[in-house]
């Protein structure tokens, strides 16, 4: 019996991932991508049909990277959880605060956070005894799918943190709410050494949610941050997002 639920509960698991059957390629993405001078992989899923667009799926499922300032979402919830950071929205802080998320890992403490990433299966490696860098030094590193895992799970309080926890930080990454849509993301970069991008979130339209990751590295100086979210937003409305009707 136990074997036959397991089975069962790995056909639900696998139902949602990707198979040819369910992954479709635009190559209009790709034509985006190649206009901002950047390389990498888009990946969107819609929730309701578990139907994936994904450009480059060789390096959505097999390529990890650090995952920059995106890890901040981790001690972000433990921090709501063990009180560190208060509840109320006049103490939340963007996850682009480094020195402030640099405070709460040491908080926190390594073999807290050790402990947490094994549990969340977040990503692959350990955490350096560096606790001010270890998101960005290579110790840690994480798949687009892992991450777009990891955004599924928040959206719908799967994580394992309390549910309040979660929903504070789901309005923490909301960075645009109008009649048409919801938009929320959160962003990593590093532009020094070797410049890559992260932004990993969801929209929502008539109250239906859609996940994305995306994953660039660029060579051109004048990609930032504001580049990458405009980008963002031009893949989506070549999908058909951002206008209120999906």
């Amino acid at each position: 019996m136990i074997k036959r639920f397991s089975v069962f509960i790995l056909m639900v698991i696998f139902a949602y991932a990707c198979s040819p059957n369910n992954v479709k390629n635009d190559p209009n993405i790709v034509k985006l991508l190649d206009s901002a001078k950047v390389k990498g992989t888009f990946a969107l899923m819609e929730n309701g049909s578990g139907q994936f667009t994904i450009t480059n799926l060789t390096l959505y499922k097999d390529s990890a990277y650090a995952p920059l300032n995106t890890f901040f979402a981790v001690p972000a919830l433990l921090g709501l959880d063990k009180g560190y950071i208060k509840h109320d929205t006049s103490s939340w802080v963007s996850l682009d605060s480094v020195n402030y998320y640099n405070t709460i890992i040491e908080k926190i403490g390594r073999t807290a956070i050790l402990k947490t990433i094994d549990s969340l299966h977040y990503g692959k490696g350990i955490v350096s005894n560096d606790l001010n860098n270890f998101w960005n030094n290579g110790s840690l590193l994480i798949t687009a799918d892992e991450q777009l895992g990891f955004i599924k799970k928040l959206y719908f309080g799967q994580l394992a943190f309390q549910k309040k926890s979660q929903d504070i930080l789901k309005k923490m990454i909301l960075k645009e709410d109008n009649a048409s849509y919801q938009l929320s993301y959160m962003i990593g970069s590093e532009k020094s050494i070797d410049p890559n991008f992260w932004i990993v979130g969801y929209v929502e339209e008539n109250k239906h949610p859609y996940f994305f990751v995306m994953h660039l590295k660029s060579n051109n100086a004048q990609f930032d941050n504001a580049s990458l979210v405009n980008l963002l937003k031009t893949i989506l409305l070549q999908q058909g997002f951002l206008k209120g009707v999906r």
